[in-house]
């Protein structure tokens, strides 16, 4: 079942590394983190925007949250508070300001990089030789692809593919029109609009906490 699981999801990602002509799996820490958010993401972006931001969540009421539906809550407020918890950067604008909302998405680069460094780590990445990196498992592979994709082509990633968006997403969680970026997949759509330069800076201010090769 798991490695259906896993043939489904590489599949579903081929039309997005295809058009964004990205060699498949250099992304995929990204998507995880990105687009299809993993369960052990979301726990740890919940557990920490609760405890940072809790008091300040539980305090707020009807008045200060602009017109939304409730869609799928008890109330609109409800449904504000749970966005804030999971991170939701497009509500952090909205209710705390756009200072708020460019610290959430440091937070949500600084989560995505430590689980590549942790990875980088794991498999020896500073003295790793030739013949120890071609007997590694695709997905660890990958994570040395990302690393050096993200040092290469992360401008161009971000202007040209992150940027994209698609008017096919403007239905969800209060997009005001404007879609959702790299080509509809992007799942917090404000960090690929009014967001994106400050996801693009973010990552490379944060980029030398990679692991380096030794000289």
């Amino acid at each position: 079942m798991k490695m259906r699981l896993k043939i489904l999801k590489e599949s579903r990602y081929t039309g997005l590394y295809d058009v964004a002509g990205i060699q498949p799996g250099s992304i995929d820490l990204f998507i995880k983190h990105f687009v299809d958010i993993g369960m052990d993401v979301q726990n740890k972006r919940r557990e920490f925007f609760t405890s940072t931001f809790g008091d300040q969540i539980d305090s707020l009421t009807d008045t200060d949250i602009p017109r939304t539906s409730a869609r799928g809550y008890g109330s609109a407020l409800d449904k504000v508070k749970v966005a804030l918890r999971s991170g939701t950067s497009h509500w952090y604008n909205q209710v705390f300001g756009s200072d708020m909302a460019d610290f959430v998405i440091e937070a949500k680069v600084l989560m995505y990089l430590t689980e590549l460094a942790e990875g980088l780590e794991r498999i020896g990445y500073s003295t790793i030789t030739g013949e120890e990196f071609n007997k590694l498992p695709t997905e660890d592979k990958n994570l040395v692809f990302e690393k050096h994709f993200l040092e290469d082509y992360l401008d161009s990633f971000i202007n040209d593919h992150v940027k994209m968006g698609s008017m096919n997403t403007t239905g969800f969680l209060d997009n005001p029109g404007v879609g959702a970026g790299l080509y509809g997949q992007m799942k917090d759509w404000y960090m690929s609009t009014a967001g994106a330069g400050v996801l693009g800076q973010k990552i490379k201010e944060l980029l030398p906490m990679l692991p380096q090769r030794a000289a």
